[in-house]
């Protein structure tokens, strides 16, 4: 869905796209755990005057909300459980500095495994930024009691969360992402019903799709998602044809309308289609029904197949490439100018510079200097309401409320809006502050604004290291890589193969976080996203051929050939010319069938 600036402004699309919030419907089992788990502690504590306690579970809850996205069951409790013990983790790290100093050689030595989590998949990314940002935030907490009381108090309230998170079980629903997409076949089946009212509605439910899938610039790319994407690209001709049957007046046959109901159910529930045959009929239009419903059937049980042993082995070992390197550079580098500021101007809490650093900078999180600008706004506003609630509301019970409030608004503003998320957070931390000291919101607007403008300097000075090659040449250099293992694995050559299978995966691991950072930048999302789908085969490409070296079933020599002959071909076009994604990925899905034979 193309954005446009609105008649009458001069606002540009993609600062339209960067203010807009995403929208999805809210999660009440979310805003739920959230608000129970930042509460409950704060209501024990004012009960038994064990207030700096109850903040530290307090925060060790936030840590645990933090992590928790819309999605599945297990995902949730994997995703949320992982984030809770790496940040534990980072806490007691950032909690035994025993000065300033140290602090500051601590955080920088997180941050290594930080960022280079980002690159083990979506879960260890989200658990290893978690583990930096609470590394930072214990460097700045005051406390007097011992480094495993603390520690064992944040953990507890991160427990909490993931045990009202557990017991979500009976009411465990099915994500956005899913059915936003089996409502685009579920609208189009009632399009042939009322043509004029559902030809709206199916307009409706493909806008929403795509932003449920591309505009959620909070969550990392995954395999469920790209599963559901590739569906919302095959499901263009579909609507086409469906669209053009229904203003001509004509009924699909039954197989069609049966075939849409299964893929409104699969969408839902993950199940695999059963494998659709199109019927012999005359109309041009059935029969590109027929087309389109078969293609999409056959891609999506393609990718469904499940991974063979060893590759996701080998994702996780090894793939820190070059782009990941220049992250950790830059990572520590602007943290390190952070701690230095902090130190030199003698700050009473020097961490929140390097707080906001740690939360900007944070990989696979789209545009640095959109998430800079909304950094900015958001502190602001959260420094704004604090200020008016502290002025005008009491601590203890008074506050309550109010904290328990933002807390349920938290999960919604995480997957809605960075600006939004920035501007809860910081009235809600510090809101909770102030339960168990005396607190300066304005200090914190400070603070943030010199860490905004240490990233943006930073981000400046690396510019030329992290910025890297345009997609196009990216693809050239993947699908030569892709080319050369799979030259190897169709032949059967073993000598050197797991070698050059890691290189492989790193340089696809390369294209991936390129490619998602071009999504999440509002100035080139637009153009990113013709080059996902294209992504996605690649990729499948590789699981096949890894199959087939695990297999030991190599290939009809001439075959591989022209296969292997055909990529060399596409990296050449890729080079020199500009190949359109779209005809890339019918080129990739060609070659994915003839090596998956």
């Amino acid at each position: 869905m193309t954005i446009r600036a609105l008649p009458g402004t001069l606002l540009p699309p993609w600062l339209l796209r960067m203010l807009r919030p995403v929208p999805i419907p809210a999660d009440w089992t979310r805003a739920c755990a959230a608000s129970i788990g930042v509460g409950l502690p704060q209501v024990a504590g004012l009960l038994t005057g064990r207030v700096e306690e109850a903040v530290l579970a307090s925060v060790g809850a936030l840590c645990a909300s933090f992590s928790d996205l819309t999605g599945s069951y297990w995902y949730r409790l994997r995703r949320v459980g992982l984030a809770a013990i790496l940040g534990a983790l980072g806490f007691a790290a950032g909690a035994a500095a025993p000065g300033p100093w140290w602090a500051a050689a601590i955080v920088l030595a997180v941050a290594v495994p930080s960022v280079l989590s980002s690159r083990m998949g979506d879960l260890w990314s989200s658990g290893g930024a978690h583990m930096l940002t609470f590394c930072v935030v214990a460097t700045g907490q005051r406390s007097e009691l011992p480094l495993g009381v603390q520690v064992w108090w944040f953990f507890a309230g991160e427990l909490l969360v993931v045990a009202i998170i557990a017991a979500t079980w009976p009411f465990r629903g099915t994500a956005p992402a899913r059915n936003a997409v089996a409502a685009i076949f579920e609208t189009t089946l009632r399009m042939f019903d009322s043509p004029i009212t559902a030809r709206q509605e199916l307009t409706k439910a493909l806008d929403k799709a795509h932003d449920v899938l591309v505009g959620e610039g909070s969550m990392s790319r995954s395999r469920v998602r790209d599963r559901l994407y590739l569906v919302y690209t095959y499901a263009t001709p579909i609507v086409e044809a469906s669209v053009s049957l229904a203003h001509s007046g004509k009924q699909p046959p039954e197989r069609a309308r049966g075939a849409l109901r299964e893929l409104a159910r699969c969408m839902r529930t993950g199940d695999l289609p059963p494998p659709y045959r199109p019927g012999a009929d005359d109309s041009p239009l059935v029969r590109a029904l027929d087309r389109g419903i078969a293609d999409l059937v056959t891609a999506f049980r393609r990718a469904k197949l499940p991974r063979v042993s060893g590759d996701h082995r080998e994702r996780f070992r090894l793939t820190f490439g070059r782009s990941t390197w220049a992250q950790v550079c830059r990572m520590l580098l602007c943290l390190a100018l952070a701690e230095g500021i902090g130190l030199a101007a003698g700050m009473a809490e020097p961490c929140w510079i390097a707080l906001t650093v740690a939360l900007v900078l944070k990989p696979n999180s789209g545009s640095v200097f959109a998430r800079t600008v909304l950094r900015a706004v958001g502190t602001v506003i959260g420094v704004l309401v604090a200020s008016a609630l502290l002025a005008l509301v009491p601590t203890g019970w008074w506050l309550l409320p109010f904290i328990v409030a933002l807390a349920a608004k938290l999960p919604e503003a995480l997957s809605r809006h960075y600006g939004l998320f920035t501007a809860v957070m910081t009235a809600l931390v510090l809101l909770q502050m102030s339960q168990s000291a005396q607190f300066f919101p304005a200090a914190r607007l400070v603070d943030t604004v010199i860490g905004c403008a240490i990233v943006l300097a930073g981000g400046l000075l690396l510019r030329p290291l992290h910025r890297g090659p345009a997609l196009p040449s990216r693809f050239a250099d993947a699908v030569e890589a892709v080319s050369e293992y799979v030259s190897q694995s169709l032949a059967g050559v073993h000598h050197g193969r797991p070698a050059l299978r890691r290189r492989t995966y790193r340089q696809l691991a390369d294209l991936r976080s390129a490619l998602q950072q071009e999504l999440m930048n509002p100035t080139t999302a637009a153009a990113a996203e013709r080059w996902w789908p294209a992504v996605i085969v690649l990729e499948r490409v590789v699981d096949a051929a890894t199959e087939k070296a695990v297999r030991n079933d190599p290939q009809d020599l001439q075959a591989a050939q022209r296969l292997v002959s055909t990529m060399r071909t596409t990296t050449r076009q890729l080079r020199t010319t500009l190949v359109p994604p779209a005809e890339l990925r019918e080129e990739l899905e060609r070659i994915y069938t003839g090596v998956g034979s």
